[in-house]
């Protein structure tokens, strides 16, 4: 299997989010913990950046936290609990987004709102375009969460408005136990791929 040196997480940052979504987050920051992976996210205390982060901790674990003075205004209420180094603070948002879509050797989308559905978004049409670099992209569908996201990308494929192209980088798991399966799954697929275009 590939080694992953970096996975990047997008995720919601508000506290509001239901607490069932709470359990499963802590488990994939320690999951990637455990398997020495450095979690690049956009900063928070709280949410499911906060139980992420919470995770990697439980487990020693290394993030690079990427966000703008504003963003680490609204969404950390206590930065002292980053380490030296760990935060880097960039410009605006869409620096943010590039920074961390380039860092990560594949990306994470777990429960989260406008803002998680606007980073995968971009993410992909980044990769459609050609701006970076197409590589695994899991959904933790935990509970269902992304259950009507997965329904309308089916449908988006079966109206043509997408072609597996477009989406053969995406996995949906329900357990972030099955994440290191997902991405070997994803891994294979597009190296079969790659290796048909030669």
């Amino acid at each position: 299997m590939k080694k992953y040196k970096m996975i990047t997480v997008f995720a919601g940052a508000a506290a509001s989010i239901s607490s069932v979504h709470h359990a499963p987050m802590r488990r994939t920051g320690e999951l990637l913990a455990e398997h020495g992976i450095t979690v690049v996210f956009g900063i928070g205390d709280e949410g499911m950046m906060g139980s992420m982060f919470q995770g990697v901790r439980n487990k020693n674990g290394q993030v690079v936290g990427i966000t703008t003075l504003k963003l680490l205004e609204l969404q950390c209420k206590d930065p002292s609990v980053f380490r030296l180094g760990e935060i880097k603070i960039v410009p605006n948002l869409s620096r943010r987004k590039m920074d961390m879509f380039q860092m990560g050797d594949a990306v994470l989308i777990g429960p989260g709102g406008w803002g998680t559905i606007d980073e995968f978004s971009e993410y992909a049409v980044l990769i459609q375009t050609g701006e970076v670099k197409k590589k695994p992209m899991i959904f933790l569908n935990y509970n269902d969460f992304w259950k009507p996201f997965q329904e309308l990308m089916l449908n988006m494929l079966q109206e043509g408005t997408l072609n597996q192209d477009k989406v053969d980088f995406v996995e949906f798991i329900d357990h972030p136990d099955e994440i290191f399966e997902a991405l070997e799954k994803v891994q294979n697929r597009l190296d079969a791929k790659e290796k048909e275009s030669v």
